[in-house]
């Protein structure tokens, strides 16, 4: 079992952290959204998706919602980023809230953590993530691309039946680390690579 914070609670973050309590994890989900974690603490969705409010109450135990950046990464050994990356007006990503949880670290955060983006972010985004996390003097913080499948509508199903797992990471160590997490999910395609190619075939399965 793993401590694992979940940043951001919207289709991906709410899916990723309900799955990866069912598989036996102690999760907590940080949202800026105060109101929608109030809904949460009641297990309450609150968007559709067929059967996610049963897990969430079926692992209510291992599942903390909170508001509080300080709550949220006081014990996390993984730090899922699973943030919202929408287009800009030029088409761009907006990795506004990405940098937010950056900007969120608190800087006893410990070297041993595996910080995880499950969001949809360019090619590179990892590379300048890391390059940032060192600048503030977390270079011994770890860092890994584990890239969403989910489709909406049956996106729980998505996630306990995948067929693929995607992890970049720059260490097997690392890889292995985050694959592990999904230990229990009947899953034979898991592709480990480097950082820039998950972001990659994250990209082209949106094309």
């Amino acid at each position: 079992m793993s401590k694992i914070t979940v940043i951001g609670t919207g289709y991906v973050g709410l899916v990723t952290a309900a799955c990866l309590a069912e598989l036996g994890h102690q999760v907590v989900g940080m949202d800026v959204d105060s109101a929608k974690i109030e809904c949460l603490r009641r297990s309450e969705v609150p968007f559709y998706e067929p059967g996610l409010a049963e897990v969430l109450t079926a692992h209510k135990s291992r599942l903390l919602f909170t508001d509080d950046p300080v709550v949220a990464y006081e014990n996390g050994e993984f730090i899922f980023i699973c943030v919202d990356t929408p287009p800009t007006y030029s088409g761009d990503a907006d990795l506004s809230r990405v940098w937010q949880v950056i900007d969120n670290l608190p800087l006893s955060t410990g070297e041993d953590r595996v910080i995880v983006t499950k969001s949809t972010v360019p090619v590179g985004t990892g590379a300048a993530v890391k390059a940032e996390l060192a600048a503030r003097g977390f270079d011994r913080l770890h860092y890994a691309s584990n890239p969403e499948f989910l489709r909406e509508g049956c996106a729980l199903d998505d996630a306990r039946h995948p067929d693929r797992i995607v992890v970049g990471a720059d260490s097997a160590d690392i890889a292995d680390r985050v694959t592990r997490l999904y230990e229990g999910l009947s899953c034979s395609n898991i592709v480990t690579t480097d950082v820039a190619s998950a972001e990659m075939i994250k990209y082209a399965s949106n094309a």
